[in-house]
């Protein structure tokens, strides 16, 4: 099942056995990053409800913790700077940022990762403030959607798809 979602191409030096030149399609990446701009996109109008000038930083946030992701993150995982990275961010970050030595991966995603958390969690208790606050039937869809996005939509995308057939999902705390 893996096999279609993946072209071979040589040349790439990834570190991973028998896998170096995996392409990940753009149909996947796409898949993978939609829901996420959905869920920064639901977070702002959540949040815009509260305050709007705090929902344009919210969403300012959101795109900085991208790049912080690529700068923290990616540089030490394997698929830096190839085309295996499920999400797209390989290449990317590659262009701006210098690969990272050694088998550090695990303990940087764990220490970094809260970077993100303020993306799912301050709409999360905003959300959770409003609809105690200043209920609406409106601010409640709104809510619901980011809650089916944010921890519903995302992490089955990623597990049975993006990264199903990673292969140092093993070593990933997002799948492990």
């Amino acid at each position: 099942m893996t096999e279609p979602l993946l072209r071979k191409k040589h040349g790439a030096d990834c570190n991973i056995p028998n896998e170096c030149d995996r392409v990940v399609p753009a149909w996947l990446i796409v898949l993978d990053n939609a829901p996420t701009a959905v869920l920064f996109l639901l977070g702002t109008a959540i949040i815009w409800n509260a305050n709007p000038l705090l929902s344009l930083l919210f969403l300012a946030y959101c795109c900085l913790s991208i790049i912080l992701f690529w700068k923290l993150i990616c540089p030490w995982c394997h698929h830096f700077g190839t085309t295996g990275c499920p999400c797209g961010y390989a290449k990317i970050a590659a262009r701006f940022f210098e690969r990272k030595t050694g088998k550090e991966f695990k303990r940087v995603f764990k220490r970094n990762i809260v970077i993100v958390f303020p993306c799912w969690f301050v709409p999360l208790g905003t959300g959770i403030y409003l609809l105690w606050t200043d209920y609406s039937r409106a601010l409640l869809y709104l809510f619901l959607a980011f809650c089916l996005v944010g921890f519903v939509l995302i992490p089955a995308i990623s597990k049975f798809v993006g990264c199903r057939s990673c292969e140092i999902k093993e070593q990933c705390p997002w799948m492990s």
